[in-house]
């Protein structure tokens, strides 16, 4: 089946053992554990206090060596803080570690660690222990970036300064002079300057000029701060117990050092490779720890027993006794629960297809995933989607080099899943472009000397396979809808919504047929009549359905859908169009390289044509994507796909950043990944 079979179960267990029972299950990642207090059958019995969520708790390290235990809400918070405490600090160590390039990054097989060497990984001491050190030196770096940026901004204050032979301070000890030494701002006209020069009474002395401003010792037998104010000028503010020439010596001296230290420090985070992927072990160890204790507020407790209740897969039931069997005995009760006609709704989806069907199901969950009582469309979507993809974009060359890149990077590189499939659905789809390349004879642009239909003089005929193919998606959606109907039991609806319109469109594709090849005259009539006999049949089935006359409007409403039918057939024309344009501008590219003169082909032109062409891969590529998931989703699910199921999601380890190895079924194998 595309969609897995899936078993309610419900496990009872000792409270004493939630912690044991709940790592068992995260280890073996294949129950999704249902949150009670949401089930109606249990509201009343937590409103009343006659259960009660199980108590969280964990032990947490304060420092290296003293721990403490934490319970309730408290837990899920320190849970948050040290993880986003962590993700901090792997941020600001990623900073001064070498970025490997594009492609290194791509080879760089991921962290893979087992079960046992992640718990490790997530030891309090451990973990307190790498990030305070991790911590000491970031913080040191931070201390002595912030120093310098201070000494180097005194410094330049100072500089100005280097040649003054007196300490500024000591003027105050004048009894019969008034000095004062400081800055005064430079401008186009200095008549500030000037203005200071010509008064009477006031000696100035120039100690500097910059740029920007004069340095000036201003001697006076009165007092001239107003004067000195109204002009701008700015008393330099020194109380350092040696001259500035010193101190900008010694706070060189000191940069220096702060320089050696932070390159040092610099060096020793650089190296620090090996600390980021225990970092991130930790990090994924805190997710594991989270979502174990988030996984026991969806259970019931009493004073001394424990329940919950989950769905599994049906296939992964005798594992899953076999695992509580093994590490509990029979101080652990499993039961399967009967699931109501009205629960059919929350049971979660795994769907469950072949390997050349499974990379479609990106399309699926794109729409939606369907409930558990539809049937899964990927294993009939993927033909026409492989199909029409592979009419819209048609050409050989390009489809070789989709599915040579594709094959290269599963095989050299590195991925994520989600990338890995995304990477396998291409590939599969750079065939239907091969395919369709060879039947339009298109390789790059160029016209192979074979071909079925030619773009060029049998536009026509690619305007009838598209309608066809059109004719065959409408008619299947139909053919689905109607199906679903009968599994509903909803007999009616199922003949005038379903049946009849996959009859009436297969009646008026034969007249079509019938009428224009001569030697099949006899389909127009066959056609005629099943199409009138079928649309009459509606107008009946309406009336029975209603149970009066009045169900004829709804019969003759239903009959107008036609116009409907017809818009979705003319969309399928996009086939023809999308598959006539790439090879249209394919062409004019190669027409363009063309006329190039000489060996200015070979060189440059080899350059513009491989980027012509990448431009119009994309663009196709794109195009073909788009195009091909908007005919599914309107045209073909619009027919008989309702689709809102849940997706399984089973209590799991988090693998973030890390990667668990592959284990083998043996007993010893399953216990080490249940090591949490």
């Amino acid at each position: 089946m595309a969609i897995s079979p899936m078993k309610k179960i419900a496990l009872l267990f000792t409270s004493e053992q939630v912690d044991a029972v709940t790592e068992l299950l995260q280890g073996l990642e294949i129950v999704e554990i249902q949150d009670l207090k949401a089930q109606d059958s249990w509201i009343q019995a937590f409103s009343s206090q006659q259960v009660t969520s199980p108590q969280l708790s964990v032990n947490v390290y304060s420092d290296q060596e003293n721990s403490k235990e934490l319970v309730g809400d408290e837990v899920l918070r320190h849970l948050e803080n040290q993880q986003r405490h962590l993700e901090v600090l792997r941020e600001r160590l990623r900073v001064y570690l070498p970025i490997p390039g594009v492609v290194e990054r791509l080879r760089t097989p991921p962290q893979a660690v087992t079960a046992t060497e992640l718990k490790s990984l997530g030891e309090g001491e451990r973990m307190v222990r790498l990030s305070q050190e991790i911590q000491t030196k970031l913080t040191r770096v931070k201390v002595i970036e912030d120093s310098l940026e201070d000494n180097r901004d005194l410094m330049k204050l100072l500089e100005p300064w280097r040649d003054l032979q007196f300490f500024p301070n000591n003027l105050n000890e004048f009894q019969f002079l008034q000095a004062q030494v400081g800055t005064l701002p430079r401008t186009a006209d200095d008549q500030a300057y000037k203005v200071l020069l010509a008064t009477e009474g006031l000696q100035v002395e120039e100690l500097f000029v910059t740029e920007k401003e004069y340095g000036l010792l201003c001697l006076s037998q009165g007092n001239p701060e107003d004067i000195l104010k109204t002009a701008g000028f700015q008393v330099f503010d020194y109380d350092e117990a040696m001259l500035p020439g010193e101190k900008l010596s010694q706070l060189d001296s000191e940069n220096k050092e702060l320089e050696a230290e932070k390159a040092a420090l610099i060096d020793q985070l650089g190296n620090y490779q090996e600390q980021l992927g225990d970092l991130q072990g930790q990090i994924d160890f805190l997710l594991t720890q989270k979502s174990r204790q988030v996984s026991k507020t969806l259970m019931a407790n009493t004073t001394h027993l424990t329940g919950l209740e989950g769905w599994i897969e049906e296939e992964r039931l005798p594992e899953l006794q076999e695992a509580l069997e093994t590490e509990f005995g029979s101080t652990v009760f499993l039961t399967e629960l009967t699931v109501a006609d009205e629960e059919q709704a929350q049971i979660p989806i795994k769907l469950n297809n072949t390997a050349l069907v499974e990379p479609f199901e990106l399309l699926t969950e794109m729409y939606a995933l369907p409930k558990y009582y539809e049937k899964d469309p990927t294993p009939i979507l993927a033909p026409f989607y492989f199909t029409f993809f592979g009419m819209m974009v048609a050409d050989l060359g390009y489809g070789l080099l989709i599915s040579l890149l594709a094959f290269l990077a599963l095989k050299l590189f590195y991925l994520p899943k989600n990338t890995i499939r995304f990477i396998k659905f291409f590939s599969i789809l750079g065939i239907a472009v091969s395919i369709w390349g060879l039947i339009y004879g298109s390789f790059f642009g160029y016209d192979l000397p074979f071909h079925l239909i030619s773009t060029r003089t049998d536009v026509m005929m690619i305007l009838i396979v598209s309608v066809v193919f059109g004719l065959l998606t409408v008619i299947s959606g139909l053919f689905l809808g109607g199906l679903q109907k009968v599994k509903m039991k909803d007999y009616s609806e199922a003949y005038h919504s379903g049946f009849a319109w996959c009859l009436i469109l297969i009646g008026l594709a034969m007249v079509a047929v019938g009428s224009l090849a001569q030697p099949y005259a006899v389909l127009a009539t066959i056609g005629k009549w099943l199409a009138i006999l079928n649309a009459l049949a509606i107008l009946v089935v309406s009336v029975v359905q209603s149970k009066s006359l009045a169900g004829l409007g709804q019969g003759f409403f239903n009959l107008y859908n036609i116009s409907s039918y017809v818009g979705d057939l003319v969309s399928f024309t996009r086939l023809m169009a999308l598959g006539l344009s790439g090879a249209s501008i394919g062409s004019a590219f190669n027409l363009i390289v063309g006329l190039f003169p000489g060996i200015s082909k070979f060189t440059v032109g080899l350059v513009i044509f491989i980027a012509l062409h990448a431009i119009n891969i994309f663009l196709s590529l794109l195009s073909g994507y788009v195009h091909g998931a908007r005919l599914m989703f309107v045209e073909f699910f619009g027919k008989f796909y309702e689709g809102g199921g849940q997706a399984f999601s089973p209590l799991k380890v988090s693998e973030k950043y890390i990667v668990l190895k592959e284990h083998q079924s043996s007993l010893g194998d399953e216990a080490n990944k249940r090591s949490f």
